[in-house]
């Protein structure tokens, strides 16, 4: 629930703080005093658009806190809210802060949070309906979600979901064979031309590299002889080389061992010398000797070089590309070269995915008519006591192609008034029955919708005072499972508060001002009777309020 809104700096406050209880809470007060100001804030707070326009003092910052327990299960152990609660802690608080010069911050239990997180956190936390915000009932494609919410097939659902994935695929995989076919015999040489070039080489880039290697070496086969040359210049010439001058050494080694004789280690050592330096000579012999190229093998290596390169320039730009892209053009190629098996077994697939979703489906329409016929039940009951009395309301199915929510198409269809015929929502309803309306869908949905708090911004616009006890007594009903918070000008409505608050305006330092007082006992029956005679109470209004509050406790 909302238990806290704090308001500094916005239309018409300088600085509030409402502390809400779980029940239902009544905001009353004159029109233009400031109460939808409210809840405009909590749209905000909430990820609706907070503009500078709405910065009351422009060398001051704009902030709005909202503080929410959150004790529902299902809501806990959503993502996006375990996010930002610990396991023993129920409260996230929200804290939206907007300057003059546009600059904003959204903070979420101290953590920094973006618009679009905060809006999706607040679609689970609050449900706001104001005048105009119950458009959702004439859309169509609410009155599927609202059924389903009603059915409670999750498994057939997910079932159905995971096949119609599947069913998906295969048709855009079978639009694609048949699509290949119509440009069969072209496709079919441009495929094998590309797999038959792909295999000539490996597509690896250690092949490639080591091939790259040889190549720098036959380009620079001259350079490297003479280099091999001069080493073994160095070590292997007869007169001046290294070999020679280990040689000649020797002779004085062996005198300096026989005088003594702990030197005759020195005398392995030069021999190990000795050792590596032949061993590195016949190996620069054999390096020489695989500088030797023919022509034919430099060929096969320039051309293999060249292969790659356009490999690369064709599929790349690297040879894992080029792998991917092989990958794909075999299972095309495999496909075509196999049209008609292919093509059919495909089909055979479709049609066995298309009786999957035929019999969830069917499971999925009975479960939602099942629920169509209890929400027809409640409706009619709830809005005959909410004095649409000749009232008639159904959902009517009709079969659409299969979708992700199966293959029905549902329309919420009423008729207020006896007589006529049932006609779709968005044909029929006006702004007062709509209002009604909403109410008694809340009342059916409460049991399978988890948002915790709902907010009525004066739905009771359209509703005559006769029909106002009626209300209340159904927004108190609702507040028995859900936190109400509703703005109403309707003291029948006011009297069922659990908690009630007037707003008001006044002038400080030549400027309008909102402020909120919270009403008890002897004040709270006074706005109950000035809500009811105007601003001058009378001891017959003031006794009828007293009657009132106690015939609504």
């Amino acid at each position: 629930m909302l238990t806290r809104i704090t308001i500094r700096n916005f239309g018409l406050i300088d600085e509030i703080s409402i502390e809400f209880i779980n029940g239902f809470n009544i905001l009353t007060g004159e029109t233009g005093a400031g109460k939808s100001i409210l809840i405009d804030a909590l749209r905000s707070v909430l990820g609706e658009r907070l503009d500078t326009s709405s910065i009351r003092n422009p060398q001051n910052p704009c902030v709005i806190e909202a503080v929410f327990d959150i004790t529902n299960k299902k809501l806990r152990e959503l993502e996006l809210i375990k996010e930002f609660l610990s396991e023993d802690d129920h409260t996230i608080i929200i804290q939206r802060t907007h300057s003059a010069s546009g600059t904003g911050k959204i903070k979420i239990n101290g953590l920094s949070a973006t618009v679009g997180q905060l809006k999706n956190l607040g679609n689970h936390l609050i449900d706001f309906h104001g005048p105009h915000d119950h458009q959702m009932l004439l859309s169509e494609e609410q009155h599927l979600v609202m059924i389903d919410q009603l059915a409670q097939f999750k498994n057939a659902k997910e079932e159905y979901t995971k096949i119609f994935s599947a069913y998906e695929q295969t048709r855009k995989d079978l639009k694609n064979l048949t699509d290949m076919a119509q440009t069969r015999q072209r496709d079919l040489d441009l495929l094998t031309h590309q797999v038959k070039e792909l295999e000539a080489l490996p597509l690896s880039e250690e092949k490639y590299n080591e091939l790259l290697q040889e190549e720098t070496k036959l380009n620079n086969a001259e350079k490297l002889h003479e280099h091999i040359q001069n080493l073994l210049g160095l070590l292997d010439d007869e007169e001046a080389g290294a070999n020679a001058l280990l040689r000649k050494a020797f002779s004085p080694l062996k005198s300096l061992t026989q005088i003594d004789e702990k030197s005759s280690s020195l005398l392995d050592q030069l021999s190990g010398i000795q050792d590596q330096t032949n061993d590195l000579i016949s190996q620069l012999n054999d390096y020489a000797a695989g500088l030797d190229f023919d022509g034919q093998s430099a060929q096969r290596i320039h051309g293999q070089c060249d292969a790659y390169a356009d490999i690369k320039r064709k599929y790349g730009p690297t040879l894992e590309d080029a792998q991917h892209f092989y990958t794909e053009a075999k299972e095309k190629l495999d496909l075509i070269k196999d049209f008609e098996h292919n093509d059919q077994k495909l089909r055979d697939t479709l049609k066995s995915q298309e009786n999957g979703l035929v019999q969830i489906a069917q499971k999925m329409t009975k479960a939602r008519q099942k629920a169509a016929e209890d929400l027809k039940t409640t409706i009619e009951s709830e809005l005959k006591e909410l004095g649409i009395l000749q009232v008639k309301f159904e959902a009517r199915f009709e079969k659409i192609p299969f979708n992700a929510n199966g293959h029905d198409k549902i329309v919420f269809y009423i008729s207020p008034n006896a007589g006529e015929d049932l006609k779709p929502l968005a044909q029929i309803v006006s702004s007062g029955e709509a209002a009604r309306l909403m109410l008694a869908l809340k009342k059916a949905l409460i049991k399978v919708d988890p948002i915790p708090v709902l907010i009525f911004d004066e739905i009771d616009a359209q509703i005559g005072g006769r029909l106002g006890t009626i209300t209340g007594k159904k927004l108190k009903e609702l507040s028995g499972c859900r936190q109400v918070i509703l703005i109403t000008h309707l003291p029948q409505i006011a009297s069922f508060a659990d908690r009630h608050f007037k707003v008001s305006k006044s002038v400080k330092a030549g400027r309008a001002t909102t402020d909120v007082l919270l009403l008890e006992g002897k004040i709270r029956v006074e706005e109950i009777a000035q809500m009811m005679s105007g601003t001058n109470t009378t001891k017959i209004s003031l006794s009828h309020a007293q009657d009132m509050l106690a015939q609504a406790k």
